[in-house]
């Protein structure tokens, strides 16, 4: 599965409901060395793209029992993202420079764990977003620190599958919770999603819409329209 490079050991990231008005965003890092890289195959590690939510669910389930030193989960519930949103809007910034942070938070954590020298990404932004976060975070770039590489489709690298997985199932829990909380069912994704948000208007008024939504999306100005 892993073609994109020859690291023994190596930390892998990815993010969930980056695309998805409801819900959290949620960046996942996952170390894998040698001896973990059998395993993971074995439980049937793969893109979390091509997974069915219950195969995620059940892999998720595994990995976190097994091997809970490996992962880092950072996710921010909507009215963190919103507030966080609003501040980067401000100094110019944009989602790119919130998924570096949150990027960057999960990998100085784990690296600081297992001692890491090689982190792989699924790329998502041109410039070098992560080595800057991780650098004001004391850790430097490589030779001296950590390597980071990012790759589009990066995904076919294990431990980036594994963080897909983890980090979808994250999103699915997170999901789970608002809708419970809010007594209706929030749809994922992007489309198909404004009658759900007005009936969530409706029940909880337009104030509350930031507790389950990212509310820079487009979709708000439907959503909120009499």
């Amino acid at each position: 599965m892993n073609a994109i490079h020859n690291w023994n050991a190596w930390i892998g990231t990815d993010e969930a409901g980056k695309g998805d008005y409801f819900g959290p965003l949620v960046v996942a890092a996952v170390y894998v060395d040698a001896d973990l890289l059998e395993n993971l195959s074995d439980l049937g590690v793969a893109d979390g793209k091509t997974l069915s939510n219950r195969r995620i669910r059940s892999i998720a389930e595994s990995m976190r029992s097994d091997y809970a030193q490996h992962i880092v989960v950072v996710e921010k519930i909507p009215i963190e993202y919103n507030s966080l949103y609003d501040t980067l809007r401000r100094r110019g910034q944009n989602l790119n420079h919130l998924l570096a942070s949150l990027h960057a938070e999960a990998i100085h954590t784990l690296a600081n764990r297992v001692d890491a020298k090689h982190v792989l990404v699924d790329k998502f932004a041109k410039d070098n977003l992560i080595t800057r976060q991780l650098t004001q975070r004391g850790i430097a770039p490589a030779p001296q620190g950590i390597e980071i590489r990012q790759v589009t489709k990066a995904e076919r690298d294990t431990a980036v599958a594994a963080a897909s997985i983890i980090a979808r199932d994250a999103f699915l829990t997170g999901m789970d919770t608002l809708s419970e909380t809010y007594e209706i069912h929030l749809p994922r994704g992007a489309y198909q999603v404004v009658e759900a948000g007005k009936e969530f208007v409706r029940m909880h008024g337009r104030k509350a819409l930031g507790e389950v939504a990212k509310l820079h999306f487009n979709l708000t100005d439907v959503v909120c329209a009499s």
